[in-house]
């Protein structure tokens, strides 16, 4: 846990160093999105597939079943990992933590770890989820481009 606090402080102070300010413009958030992708080695133009599958890069998305923010992490995920999921710095740095987790999970399965982020990690996979990894899947290869 000390660990993953260190590297929010190290990548919020990389973008506080390129910006100035913690303000949440899209420059942040795409800083961010870069800064946490290649950190933790998860290709930027998937984290940004998620954002827009997830929230369409709204930072105070909640859903109904209570997933906050840009990555939509639920509040048990956020906690677990130590991050506030209301700072979309946090949020995001915290969903590609997260990604990164159940890529190594999934043996760098894009499409298992995609179900294991939009359903866990222990479950079974909803019809919902074929529909949620088609859809990052179309971005991924759109972004990628």
């Amino acid at each position: 846990m000390a660990k993953f606090c260190m590297i929010i402080l190290i990548i919020s102070v990389e973008i506080s160093n390129a910006y100035g300010s913690y303000g949440y413009s899209y420059k942040t958030i795409a800083k961010t999105v870069f800064i946490a992708s290649k950190y933790f080695n998860v290709p930027d133009a998937l984290v940004i597939s998620v954002i827009k599958e997830e929230s369409d890069f709204n930072i105070n998305a909640l859903s109904d079943k209570g997933a906050i923010g840009l990555m939509q992490l639920m509040p048990r995920t956020a906690r677990s990992i130590g991050i506030n999921p209301y700072n979309p710095v946090q949020n995001i740095i915290g969903g590609v933590y997260y990604l990164r987790y159940c890529l190594n999970l999934k043996n760098n399965n894009i499409a298992l770890a995609l179900a294991c982020y939009n359903a866990g990690p222990n479950g079974g996979v909803p019809y919902s989820t074929y529909n949620y990894i088609k859809n990052i899947a179309a971005y991924y290869k759109e972004f990628s481009k």
